[in-house]
């Protein structure tokens, strides 16, 4: 099959640190590689893959990277995965798909794809298909030695809850190691800063072998977040380094988590409790299979084969006449012509 892969032009693709969706895209493309398909990737500056072929965006301006991508798509291509939304919004003649990686899917999109069935379900309305996030086992760091701290990893914005992991790691009397981007200094300077010392600090974001090591060797991940999470890649990236994640019942926490229902929680009493207890909670081994057996990138690449020729055999992708890519394909045939 000839893919082409649609990433974003914020983070090349694989991401260094942060890059939930680049991380996405890469571990497809590698996959679908490995698996004897050609795959076609549009992305960002600076990206390394085993992709068929690359293009890197020449300019930040997304119509232009329409015209772009218009202009290098190779023929024969029998189906599109846009992860930025620019391609399917414009309605190419080739089967195309928009997979979004946060929550809703607007403009005239016909196949919609989202991370989790509960997204699908609240913002999606029942209308497209749901494919979990997936990941490379071999990419984490796998230790039964867990040292003693609590680990919270993503952004610091009010949403991911880090004043509630902070109130946890108090109620339990554990260190607790803050790492991830600050997006919200007005929130980090009044909820956080104030608690920061020997038992709670922040590093900062971390990617790489410290990331890693962050995951592996952590008592306990916490999940904290008060959204509507469309599925929470800092699970499954803990689970599979063998260490026990406790989130709360929110978004799609709970569908992600739903092979281990002992790592949900209802309030920070009930995490800390768990925590105080955490010997009771899944053990390294167990919870790096609950990942093999359920979001690996294997297991992600399998669901997205199967949509793909779904889509092709059963046609439900319709081809419009009067479409943006139409209108645009042709403008730019016309554009040597109107130079002559």
């Amino acid at each position: 099959m000839r893919i082409a892969q649609i990433s974003t032009n914020t983070i090349p693709v694989p991401p260094k640190d942060y890059g939930g969706t680049q991380r996405d895209v890469h571990y497809l493309t590698e996959e679908l590689v490995n698996r004897g398909h050609e795959v076609i990737l549009f992305a960002k500056k600076g990206s390394t893959s085993n992709a068929t072929q690359t293009f890197e965006y020449e300019s930040d301006d997304p119509k232009e990277q329409l015209d772009f991508i218009i202009k290098n798509l190779p023929p024969d291509v029998d189906i599109i995965h846009d992860h930025y939304g620019i391609v399917a919004k414009a309605n190419p003649p080739i089967p195309t798909i928009s997979n979004s990686h946060s929550k809703g899917i607007k403009g005239n999109v016909q196949l919609r794809v989202y991370v989790s069935k509960f997204i699908l379900r609240k913002y999606g309305k029942q209308k497209g298909y749901a494919v979990h996030n997936g990941i490379r086992l071999e990419d984490y760091t796998f230790t039964k030695d867990k040292q003693d701290y609590l680990l919270f990893m993503g952004r610091l914005i009010k949403e991911k809850g880090v004043h509630l992991a902070i109130k946890v790691a108090k109620k339990t009397g554990m260190r607790l190691i803050i790492a991830g981007t600050l997006n919200d200094k007005t929130y980090f300077n009044a909820k956080i800063k104030p608690h920061l010392g020997k038992k709670i600090s922040y590093i900062g974001p971390v990617g790489g072998d410290r990331k890693r090591e962050l995951l592996a060797n952590a008592s306990c991940v916490l999940f904290t977040s008060t959204w509507d999470e469309p599925f929470g890649l800092v699970l499954i990236e803990a689970l599979a380094s063998g260490t026990p994640v406790l989130g709360f019942k929110k978004g799609g926490v709970a569908e992600v988590l739903k092979g281990m229902p002992q790592l949900l929680c209802r309030t920070t009493s009930d995490m800390a409790m768990k925590v105080k207890y955490r010997k009771r909670l899944p053990a390294a081994r167990e919870c790096r299979r609950y990942v093999r057996d359920r979001y690996s990138d294997s297991i992600m690449t399998d669901r997205f084969l199967s949509l793909y020729q779904k889509i092709i055999d059963k046609r439900l992708y319709k081809i419009k006449k009067n479409t943006l890519w139409n209108r645009r394909k042709a403008k730019l045939l016309a554009a040597p012509k109107e130079m002559g």
